[in-house]
């Protein structure tokens, strides 16, 4: 089996395409995701054939590197859509891939070089099933407001004052004791202005990452609801910037790196 590795704003993934899930894709995920036994990744991406019916060119499997299925990633799609160039030599830079949420969009909109391009995927509508104020959390995370958006997979996003000021591992871990058996992926969200927010993440099943692209369309989507940013918006992660584009349908935009390939015994 042969695994391209890629990122996404340091979100890392590996991605194979098969004619069928393997046997046991969620050991995979975990066997080859692991930095010291294995390659390294956020997470596991399996490609296989759309359905007949279907006018994507792929489905797209998702597995976290705990082996948790995950339903959608932002930049686990962009990072899909730059292995399926490289693997198809796709004619069209606009094409759907089938996913656990329905048929989504990719466009490739610039290649850089030989390793970079510029993807935006479509992530689908939000909404938004609960809004907290400060009272309902513990002081001690020094939260505003939050509230849990659902952007195809579950997200909480709060809004604090200082990203860099709460213990976002130890707020997160509670909040997946709150959240159990399904996990939710928890995001601080500093706002700098109507243009530009910041965030930090821990994605369920993996823990801290640099960044996270349904977890930045959350963000934005939960501060444009609190009247706070644009219809279009810069996220800042520690991996990178993407932009969100705030439409009936989301869309992330932001660069895509292929890092390198590995032959393994699987498959």
């Amino acid at each position: 089996m042969e695994l391209t590795r890629h990122h996404g704003l340091g979100n890392v993934f590996l991605i194979s395409f098969l004619d069928d899930l393997p046997e046991d894709p969620a050991g995979l995920a975990q066997k080859y995701c692991d930095p010291e036994k294995g390659i390294g990744a956020d997470g596991l991406i399996i490609g296989t054939p759309s359905s007949e019916k279907s006018n994507a060119v792929n489905r797209f499997h998702l597995f976290n590197k705990d082996g948790g299925r995950a339903e959608l990633s932002g930049n686990g799609l962009r990072c899909f859509a730059q292995a399926l160039s490289m693997a198809s030599k796709l004619e069209d830079i606009t094409f759907y891939v089938e996913t656990d949420v329905g048929l989504r969009m990719l466009k490739i909109e610039e290649l850089l070089n030989e390793n970079e391009m510029l993807v935006t995927a479509e992530i689908g509508e939000a909404s938004i099933s609960e809004n907290f104020d400060s009272d309902q959390f513990e002081q001690e995370f020094k939260i505003l407001r939050a509230a849990k958006v659902d952007v195809g997979n579950p997200h909480l996003v709060a809004e604090v004052r200082d990203i860099d000021g709460v213990d976002l591992e130890q707020f997160a871990v509670r909040e997946n004791e709150i959240a159990s058996p399904i996990g939710i992926n928890v995001h601080l969200l500093e706002i700098d202005d109507p243009s530009n927010i910041r965030i930090r993440t821990w994605e369920r099943g993996v823990g801290l990452t640099e960044a996270c692209g349904t977890g930045a369309c959350a963000s934005a989507f939960a501060a444009s609801k609190w009247g706070q940013v644009e219809a279009r918006v810069n996220v800042h992660m520690s991996g990178g910037s993407g932009i969100v584009d705030m439409g009936q349908s989301i869309k992330l935009s932001g660069l895509t790196t292929f890092i390198d390939r590995h032959q393994v015994g699987d498959g």
